[in-house]
């Protein structure tokens, strides 16, 4: 059980000392930056400091001092390493919080009245194989909030409420507070009740016997009922930390090989279990089933549409090459039902991360990120990008995903067409997909395309990363020179980050070479597997005629049309020679054509060279499909950014961009001392809020097509880099949750 413990009042030093008095410091006087146009305007008057809740259970015992630098702070374990996901504003964080009165310059329009929530990766405690091990995805769930035109911000609130009708204009409208909670998982808990890790991570999911024998053990005797991660999960947990989803007046929290949380949409964000969708969940689903990131919600029916993979595959008496796995379409109904799941064989068992839906069509993608469970045994790395095969694209009516839930039915692939692009290249989002109007045959597909993915350092086939550390045949090794040698090593792979813990004693020896006899290759060998012959005369990456052209991860805005009937690509096109990723399109557009998208821009010089290497975006862009042009707002200096999220106007075609901003700059301080170096009272005063949440204006004016700032959120502690976002209107918000 969760606690709250009021632990005083932070100095409020980033917040401007322009706060007007009217409604102790709810609100600010608007102050245009460069991006506005206008003149900076402030107000004499004291201003309130941010209210500050802190919740016991989940603070470090040295969780003292300033309340935002101990709340903006890594812990001790991850301050002390040199592993990439834990430096920087990488870093997790310390803590649950809730944080009320926050400053605001500019307005909070009516229409993004309610909650901006972000799903990411905060590590709870320092990882069972050390933080060297620890892989980005590996963290525990931590979901961040932003309550916009919060009338329940300040101590005084609920008074003046009472006495003071409040309206889109009135001063409580541009109030803001700001929350962190958890997502509680089962192993969450069982972690937090022992005091310790009990699981791996991604960077070690080659089997180690001494962990997954006893996670077996509970997955097995305690949550055969609903475990929270299909069967072939075991060592590592479900984190919930990709995705997060409001449906049917619930959020869910979602992870990549495992089922959805579903938790309270309150402040508290209360975590209230593996989501069963009003019962339609039966023990099979969780063993089979999991939910990645981007369900999506069909406007015209309040569907929700969402896909799972699992990457082993059951034919267990199947050659090895007629092998399948599966892919599960699912549908759950406006109220929370899940009403149909479909499966979907496939010939190889390749990473999905996203799905589309059209108005009567579901669009999957089958890119070359390629498991193979034999080289996790022999200690490689799980995945590998075949440059020699391409992506493919799945399209089956919406209809066919509402089949009965007769196993038979649900498996039968009549109505599944694939199309082969014939293009080597990979994508992780979707931008949207609609069936086009001037043809019912013909479908329309956008998304975010790149040449390759390297799966942040999870899949082979890279060469030419600047450490050295890419994929090569067995048997060969770079020497320090960078020359390619025949030195021996395992599956072909240098550095320590595949192999792991294997073979760490006696006993891991042993078991290993048992579980060999079950797999086509022995677990113990080190043997040349057969298909660097082919991968050695293998294209290079990007070297097809349709390639984007930046290399492995950089994505670029392109449109794919199929032709459903014919079974054909009718045309391939890049959209915008400016690459970037994250994409979205007003959720009223969803399943349906749409003439405007957003991304996010990479800022520059950040393209990946080394293995682990994640790429930084500055910069939004608004893409006019129509007319071709893009236009581009950039972030003030030294800021970064990820997923952008569009909120609809009320009453026309326009909205808001909701985008999570955070100083890459300024680093962490804690007891007033930078890096060893003691930190001026001035310079204290004169930081920038280490977090911010820019609402910018499209107006859709053919005149003044450019994105404006209209608001600024500042958020007074380090939200660390994360993955995907949602929005919830105030209108769809439970009454007195919030």
């Amino acid at each position: 059980m969760t606690t709250s413990l009021p632990v005083g009042v932070a100095s409020g030093r980033w917040l401007d000392p322009s706060r007007r008095s009217t409604r102790r410091g709810r609100t600010t006087e608007p102050r245009a930056s460069s991006a506005t146009g206008g003149a900076t305007t402030t107000a004499e008057a004291t201003r309130a400091r941010p209210r500050v809740v802190q919740r016991k259970d989940t603070l470090e015992d040295d969780a003292s001092g300033d309340v935002f630098s101990a709340l903006s702070a890594p812990p001790s374990w991850a301050s002390a390493s040199t592993n990439p996901p834990l430096m920087g504003n990488f870093a997790p964080v310390v803590g649950e919080c809730e944080i009320g009165d926050l400053e605001v310059e500019g307005t909070i329009p009516a229409s993004v009245r309610g909650v901006y929530l972000r799903n990411g990766p905060n590590p709870a405690r320092e990882p069972l194989l050390g933080a060297a091990r620890y892989h980005w995805f590996d963290g525990d769930g931590m979901l961040h909030w932003i309550r916009l035109g919060d009338d329940e911000s300040s101590d005084d609130a609920l008074e003046e409420k009472k006495t003071t009708p409040s309206s889109p204009s009135s001063p409580s409208a541009a109030a803001a507070s700001y929350g962190r909670a958890y997502v509680r998982t089962k192993n969450f808990e069982r972690e937090a009740s022992l005091g310790e890790s009990l699981y791996t991570g991604l960077r070690d999911i080659t089997p180690v016997w001494r962990v997954l024998l006893p996670r077996l053990f509970t997955k097995v005797f305690e949550d055969w009922k609903s475990p929270d991660s299909p069967f072939w999960v075991v060592q590592s947990k479900n984190t919930a930390n990709n995705g997060v989803k409001a449906h049917a007046g619930v959020l869910l929290a979602t992870y990549e090989s495992g089922s959805a949380y579903e938790l309270e949409l309150s402040r508290r964000l209360t975590t209230l279990g593996v989501c069963d969708f009003k019962k339609s969940f039966a023990t099979k689903d969780y063993w089979l089933d999991n939910m990645t990131a981007h369900a999506k919600t069909c406007p015209k029916t309040g569907e929700l549409v969402y896909m799972g993979y699992n990457l082993i595959s059951l034919d267990f008496d199947a050659p090895s090459d007629e092998k399948t796995t599966d892919v599960v379409v699912g549908v759950v109904d406006k109220h929370g039902t899940r009403t149909s799941r479909r499966v979907i064989k496939m010939s190889r068992p390749s990473m999905q991360h996203d799905v589309g839906i059209t108005r009567s069509r579901v669009v999957l993608l089958d890119g070359p990120l390629v498991f193979d469970l034999n080289r996790v045994l022999t200690g490689g790395l799980p995945f590998a990008f075949e440059t020699d095969q391409s992506m493919r694209i799945g399209i089956l009516p919406r209809a066919a995903a509402r089949v009965g839930e007769n196993d038979d039915e649900n498996e039968d692939e009549g109505d599944v067409v694939w199309v082969d692009t014939g293009e080597p290249c990979f994508a992780y989002h979707i931008v949207n997909c609609y069936d086009d109007p001037a043809d019912p045959d013909v479908v329309v597909v956008d998304v975010c395309k790149s040449d390759g993915t390297n799966a942040l350092g999870m899949a082979r086939g890279f060469d030419d990363d600047a450490d050295g550390q890419g994929w090569m045949p067995a048997g060969s090794f770079v020497d320090g020179n960078g020359n390619k040698t025949k030195t021996k090593n395992k599956n072909g792979y240098v550095g320590d980050d595949a192999t792991g813990v294997v073979d760490e004693n006696a006993f891991e020896a042993l078991v290993n070479k048992a579980v060999g006899f079950f797999f086509e290759n022995d677990a113990s060998s080190k043997e040349r597997d057969p298909r660097d012959a082919r991968r050695e005369n293998a294209p290079e990456l990007g070297s097809h005629a349709n390639a984007v052209g930046h290399g492995r991860d950089v994505a670029a805005l392109w449109r794919w049309r199929v032709d459903v009937r014919k079974q054909t690509m009718v045309s391939s096109e890049r959209l915008c020679e400016t690459p970037s990723d994250f994409p979205c399109v007003n959720p009223r557009d969803v399943g349906a054509p749409h003439f405007f998208c957003y991304t996010a821009g990479y800022a520059a010089s950040t393209f990946p060279k080394r293995r682990m290497d994640v790429p930084s975006f500055d910069k939004v862009h608004k893409h006019d499909l129509s007319t071709g042009k893009h236009y581009t707002y950039c972030l003030d200096e030294n800021r970064a950014c990820g997923d952008v999220a569009f909120v609809p106007d009320d009453d026309k075609e326009g909205g808001h961009l909701l985008v999570l901003t955070h100083d890459v700059a300024q680093q962490t301080m804690r007891d007033g001392v930078v890096n060893g170096v003691a930190v001026s009272a001035s310079e204290k005063k004169n930081e920038r809020s280490p977090t911010e949440l820019l609402i910018l204006a499209d107006d859709r004016d053919e005149q003044n097509p450019a994105l404006r700032l209209v608001g600024k959120v500042k958020i007074p502690v380090r939200v660390p880099f994360g993955f995907h976002n949602e929005f919830v209107a105030e209108a769809e918000l439970p009454q007195g949750k919030w």
